[in-house]
This record gives structure tokens, C-alpha cells and sequence, in this order.
């Protein structure tokens, strides 16, 4: 992939978007630097000449961020540590554990060759890329609720448990920079469509908490995991992404309980959602609107107590009200195309 069509993207001072703007990785540089974020592998070759087209020694990158485990977010990981021996990947607990067992390397490489060809047949690669003998999928730094990483001349990341999207999510606050990396916590934003697909595939209820808890950090800038970067108050990105969730949720359980096939409903829903987001395959995606389903009917009946509990923290109004007047609002900036 060619960097000139895909340059690196100055945020702020010693902070950079790599990758693409669908499968964004972040770059954070202090005395040393750290990737947040590991990526897909079409994109491994990619991000190593961003770093190479800023100057920046790739020495000093000691470490990998990783949010969560889903083939489009450790993807890079392989190929980056066969290029960068001294990287150390660092995650939450959960990731760790999923990642240092062989079941996680089964079920990483049918979706990275999912993720492969959706690159070949949209014309970003020409073939799909070799097998590799040892993929290094493991953990080398375990992270807990609150602990920190130092990158140096003030730049501290912190690392928050915010599960839900799956159970092992973890975002990260830069408090010196404003600047918290959510992941993808908040679900799918197409800031050009301004369409936002609800993420709540390991729990409605987990998601929630994560959103209110992310919502108690001054942030003014949130990286997004795809789509790049947006500019503004995180609050108020947040309290959107919580009601749009409210919506699709009551929704989902509407329609469910009005006599409409769970499958029949996915199938819909992956075709509108693969229109948008074409990140996976629409029978990948299939899967996850039937793991939205799941959620929705494991928390039915429990709407008023999540939009209460939203209501709350200042975050959620009701219902669909609380989603338009959002959407008459003041609108955040996207950073990077």
C-alpha cells in the first residue's frame, strides 16, 4: 500500500494517524513512542513507511496498545514484530489470556484472511499475503483498571477496563493531552453519513457502564478504531453514542417482539450495515447482528433502567428524543480522511 495515497496524519503535537481511515492506528511519541491499536495485516507494511515518511527511528516505538482482539485490531501485530524485534504488545487481562492461548491464533487467522480479501477485491492489495510461521500473537505487558504507561516528557497513558463491545475492550486517557483512545467502545461512526451502528456484541449492559464510566474523562479528542479521529467534546460523542444504543436496542426488541424472525432481521440488518461499513463480510456481519439479538433479548425490559441510569450521569435523554436533539447539535469535527 502506498503511503502517498495514505500519508500519516499529524492530530497534534507527537501524535499521528497511520494505517487507513477504515483500520486507523495511532501513533504517541514521547521520550518513547507506542502504537494504540494493532491493525489488520494489509496495513503492517503500510504503517512501517508512515513511521519511515516522519523520520521517526522505529527503535523508539517500544510499545503496542491493543484495545481488544478482533482480527481488525491485532492484525498488524504479526508482521510489525517480524519487522521491529524489540515491540512489546501490551493488553487487559482477558486479551492476554485470549491471545497467549492457541485458541486465539484459531480463531485470528479465518478472519484475517476474511479481512485479506475484502483489501484484494477492493483493489488496496494485489494477493493475499503469506502465511507466516510464527505469528507472535501473545502478550508481553498485562494492563489492570488505572495503570499507566510512560511514554516520557509528559505523556502518560491510562489504561480503563471498558467492556462490552467485547469482554476484553480496554480504551486509554492521555489526561496531559486530552486525548482518550476509545477503541471500539462506542461502536461504528460514519462521520460523513453521521450514521452510527451500536457495538454491544458481549453486553448491553457492560456497554453502557463503559460509555458512562469513558464519560467522566475530559477529553478533546477521541480516536476511534475506524474512521479516524474526532475533534471536540468526547462528552458529547459519548452521550450520542449512548443514545443511539438506547434506540437500537428498544428497536431490536420491538421488532423481535412484534413477531419478526431473528434471522430474517439480521439478514437485513448486515445487508443496510455492510452498505456503510464494509469492514467484514456481510455473513461476518450476520454474526454480530445476531450477537446484538442476543444482547438486546438478555437485557428486554431493562430500557428504563439503562436510560435512567444514563440520565443520570447527563448523558441519555429519552428515548428517541434524546437521538434527534443530538443530532441538531453542534457536530464533531473528523480528523482525517
Amino acid at each position: 500500500m502506498d503511503p502517498q495515497k495514505h500519508p500519516a496524519i499529524p492530530l497534534g503535537r507527537d501524535l499521528y494517524q497511520l494505517g487507513t481511515r477504515k483500520f486507523p492506528v495511532y501513533l504517541s511519541l514521547g521520550e518513547v513512542g507506542m502504537l494504540i491499536e494493532g491493525g489488520t495485516s494489509p496495513t503492517a507494511g503500510l504503517i512501517a513507511a508512515q513511521v519511515a515518511s516522519l523520520g521517526i527511528d522505529p527503535q523508539r516505538i517500544r510499545y503496542i496498545a491493543l484495545t481488544h482482539t478482533h482480527a481488525d485490531h491485532i492484525g498488524a501485530v504479526p508482521r510489525l514484530r517480524q519487522r521491529w524485534l524489540h515491540l512489546q504488545v501490551v493488553a487487559g487481562a482477558k486479551a492476554a489470556a485470549h491471545l497467549n492461548s492457541p485458541k486465539g491464533l484459531e480463531q485470528f487467522l479465518p478472519a484475517d484472511r476474511m479481512i485479506q480479501k475484502i483489501f484484494v477485491g477492493t483493489g488496496q492489495m494485489e494477493a493475499l499475503l503469506p502465511e507466516m510461521e510464527d505469528y507472535g500473537l501473545r502478550v508481553d505487558r498485562v494492563l489492570a483498571q488505572g495503570d499507566s504507561l510512560d511514554l516520557g516528557r509528559g505523556v502518560v497513558w491510562t489504561a480503563h477496563e471498558t467492556p462490552g463491545h467485547s469482554a476484553c475492550h480496554m480504551a486509554y486517557h492521555a489526561a496531559g493531552q486530552g486525548v482518550a483512545a476509545l477503541g471500539d467502545m462506542t461502536g461504528y461512526f460514519d462521520p460523513d453519513l453521521d450514521l452510527v451502528w451500536p457495538n454491544y456484541f458481549a453486553s448491553l449492559g457492560d456497554y453502557v457502564a463503559s460509555l458512562l464510566s469513558m464519560a467522566q474523562l475530559p477529553a478533546g479528542m477521541a480516536l476511534l478504531s475506524h474512521n479516524g479521529a474526532m475533534s471536540g467534546d468526547m462528552r458529547e460523542f459519548l452521550a450520542r453514542a449512548l443514545r443511539e444504543t438506547l434506540v437500537y436496542h428498544h428497536q431490536v426488541c420491538q421488532r423481535l417482539a412484534e413477531g419478526e424472525d431473528q434471522a430474517q432481521l439480521c439478514q437485513h440488518e448486515a445487508r443496510r450495515i455492510h452498505a456503510f461499513a464494509p469492514i467484514a463480510s456481510p455473513k461476518a456481519i450476520d454474526f454480530l447482528c445476531q450477537c446484538l439479538c442476543r444482547q438486546s433479548r438478555q437485557a428486554a425490559g431493562l430500557e428504563e433502567a439503562l436510560e435512567l441510569l444514563g440520565a443520570s450521569a447527563g448523558l441519555a435523554g429519552p428515548g428517541e428524543a434524546g437521538a434527534t436533539a443530538w443530532r441538531a447539535g453542534p457536530r464533531l469535527a473528523a480528523g482525517g480522511r
